[in-house]
């Protein structure tokens, strides 16, 4: 066996982020509308569409620490609802915050085949955890969502709020190698080639690439595979681990 112990990225790995993301801001947007008798006055995708671009585009002043994270979630919300002359302020972009985090984790659906894909893993004895980065409360609410506690021990789940440490800081692979206590070699699997795959690497990990939203690779570092769908990860793993490929049918 290749691998003894294989961990997961959560975002974009287990289920689609970008997904969950439109359908959670859309309804946030919806509820504000309805709350301020507004509804009708703007188009809950179009509302997204511009949301996203102001995510996008002040992402960088918030990872530099120039927006603290709620100068960067009002400026991100401001932005987007003063460009469609809606009458809101401050309260409201933190109202639409507080409303987001509680609505998000329902709308996180797992991609196809993950039963299947944890259910082989555990059968085949194979340690399983989650390494993300994130709040701890978000994540662990999209955990449970997910239905991941059924292979995924809380033990066996590493959450950067949690850790103070993010990836790709070797020290929370380090970590969940100590805590996992298994022998053998470890594998990593997630969407983000800097987080995910140099972090694992560099980590003396193993890695696969879910490259889901075709990001360029920006390093030498060589993962061990780069797949487009979390079942080409499965058909990695499954071959090097020399299991049954119960994927098909």
């Amino acid at each position: 066996m290749r691998w003894t112990t294989i961990c997961f990225d959560l975002d974009n790995t287990l289920y689609s982020h970008e997904q969950a993301f439109e359908k959670a801001i859309r309804f946030c947007f919806e509820s504000i509308l309805k709350r301020k008798n507004l509804i009708g006055e703007a188009d809950t995708k179009q509302l997204f569409k511009v949301f996203k671009q102001n995510c996008d585009l002040y992402w960088q002043d918030y990872e530099s620490g120039t927006l603290t994270p709620k100068e960067y979630r009002r400026k991100r919300f401001l932005e987007t609802t003063q460009l469609f002359q809606l009458p809101f302020d401050a309260d409201d972009a933190d109202e639409f915050q507080r409303t987001y985090y509680n609505v998000v984790d329902v709308f996180s659906e797992p991609f196809p085949k993950l039963n299947l894909i944890m259910n082989t893993l555990v059968a085949a004895q194979i340690k399983i955890g989650i390494i993300t980065n994130g709040g701890a409360d978000t994540q662990y609410n999209k955990v449970k969502e997910l239905d991941l506690y059924e292979w995924i021990p809380n033990e066996a789940i590493f959450i950067s709020e949690q850790l103070k440490i993010a990836k790709p800081n070797r020290q929370i692979f380090d970590i969940a190698k100590q805590k996992l206590e298994s022998s053998g070699r470890y594998l990593f699997v997630g969407d983000s080639w800097e987080h995910d795959v140099v972090g694992a690497i560099e980590a003396g990990w193993d890695s696969i690439f879910l490259n889901t939203r075709m990001e360029k690779e920006k390093t030498a570092h060589k993962p061990f595979a780069v797949c487009t769908s979390l079942e080409g990860v499965a058909e990695v793993i499954f071959r090097e681990n020399k299991l049954s490929n119960v994927l098909k049918g």
